[in-house]
């Protein structure tokens, strides 16, 4: 009798767990076709918001600040020359729709917490600004609480981190994996800074291989510098991240950069042969899929101009054709800049 008890709970609790897994999957599944169907018709919005006769553009790295706030800003300083002024919306709206930008997602005002929710109270009625990248320093004791606080609003998609600190960078420390972890359990995104000595490449490589279920974007070519021959060494290193790190994409943006010495006012080239060597290295490292357009406006006004730039970025990808000129130019952002269920 006990025996044939403890089958039939045994059969019982078999049968349970697999209703239960089925339930499960179905869930899982619902909530990707949730996730697909949402992305399908963020991309169909920004199809319909394109001017007659040009492809869609989303932005996804601009910066506002406003100087003349009680207390001013960290950066930009008076050094910054031009840029040190306020720089708020009704600017960059006006640029951006005037070149076909159709959406765009901020990236950090600064290293101070509060204005992550400045930026937020920012655009919180203008739904052009889709996304925002806020700014939190990593490891630090008080990141979750204000993470958990921050992403209340669905527009906090991820965080720009290792930029204003803290000050041994990327140490992998057991804090700085608490944060880490707790940005890809939340489904979000972190944005990185990998140039010269700031964040090598083989820290970047650590942290991806550390966090793997983390989406990991390298912002602004991952220091490439121009003129060509192309650095062997910056090459070799972009073409082991994209192979070693598959939940790493690259910012295709802020090429200017490529040859100002700094955040000065300084002329760089405007014709695709001076970056083309460049942007053959990301794109067949890293493939259509994991290349992502942005302006970084108005810090590249320093160097040239927001039109010259998107020029650049059109004139490159017209060869590939539309396919993965609109992935490039604007549906892998959308993919990317959203808040994914882990």
């Amino acid at each position: 009798m006990k025996r044939t008890m403890r089958n039939g709970l045994a059969c019982w609790a078999a049968a349970a767990a697999a209703l239960l897994g089925v339930a499960w999957t179905s869930a899982a599944r619902a909530d990707d076709g949730a996730d697909d169907r949402a992305l399908s018709a963020a991309i169909e919005q920004a199809e319909r918001g394109a001017a007659a006769g040009k492809r869609p553009i989303v932005d996804t790295h601009i910066h506002f600040w406003q100087v003349t706030r009680p207390g001013g800003v960290p950066w930009p300083t008076p050094a910054e020359g031009p840029i040190f002024r306020d720089v708020l919306p009704p600017e960059y709206t006006a640029i951006a729709r005037a070149n076909g930008i159709v959406k765009a997602g901020i990236v950090e005002a600064s290293g101070i917490v509060e204005d992550n929710q400045w930026i937020l109270d920012l655009v919180r009625h203008d739904r052009f600004y889709s996304f925002f990248v806020g700014n939190l320093e990593i490891g630090a004791p008080t990141f979750a609480k204000d993470l958990a606080r921050f992403a209340r609003d669905h527009r906090f998609v991820g965080i720009r981190g290792y930029l204003t600190g803290p000050a041994e960078g990327i140490t992998l420390s057991p804090a700085q994996l608490a944060s880490l972890r707790d940005l890809a359990r939340r489904g979000m995104t972190l944005d990185i800074i990998s140039r010269g000595t700031k964040n090598p490449k083989d820290q970047v490589i650590a942290l991806c291989t550390a966090v793997p279920d983390l989406r990991i974007i390298i912002d602004h070519l991952g220091g490439a510098k121009g003129p060509p021959p192309i650095d062997p060494t910056w090459e070799l290193e972009i073409r082991r991240l994209a192979d070693v790190c598959p939940n790493l994409h690259m910012k295709f943006s802020s090429y200017y950069d490529m040859y100002a010495p700094g955040d000065v006012v300084f002329p760089s080239p405007t014709d695709l042969g001076a970056y083309k060597a460049h942007f053959d290295v990301l794109m067949t490292a890293f493939g259509p899929e994991r290349l992502v357009w942005g302006s970084n406006w108005p810090v590249i006004t320093l160097h040239g101009t927001f039109e010259a730039q998107i020029a650049i970025a059109e004139e490159y990808l017209a060869p590939f054709g539309h396919k993965v000129r609109d992935k490039v130019m604007f549906k892998n952002a959308l993919a990317f800049y959203r808040r994914h269920r882990p």
